[in-house]
């Protein structure tokens, strides 16, 4: 087969926020999958169906990515993690730095209670 790359954008059912995007190459004869959001929790579901139907029932993703952790791009990644085996998620963790990030938020006091927030 020869080298090709698709990319899907997928219905979030909301015209104003959320992504849901699946993508599939082959180079060299190696073909990955990636995924990067999952849209809403309801999401999830026509997220993995997709990835079924269209490349060609996988139980392996290559990559999932969340962009951010806000719930209409990461909530329907839950099935897909569920669903597949994952080779890598990228994913922010701001948690993290909460030590850093600190002096940016005047309503929280403690590092601690600024990590569980961004929780």
């Amino acid at each position: 087969m020869s080298n090709f790359f698709e990319i899907d954008f997928l219905d979030v059912a909301s015209s104003k926020s959320g992504d849901a995007i699946s993508l599939r190459y082959r180079f060299n004869d190696t073909t990955r999958i990636h995924v990067v959001d999952g849209g809403f929790q309801d999401t999830g579901d026509k997220l993995v169906e997709h990835i079924k139907k269209y490349y060609d029932s996988p139980s392996f993703i290559d990559f999932v990515v969340v962009s951010h952790p806000d719930g209409d791009h990461s909530g329907g990644l839950r099935k897909v993690l569920e669903e597949f085996e994952i080779g890598e998620l990228w994913m922010l963790r701001p948690w993290c730095y909460a030590d850093e990030l600190i002096d940016k938020f005047s309503r929280f006091r403690s590092i601690e209670n600024l990590s569980k927030r961004l929780k």
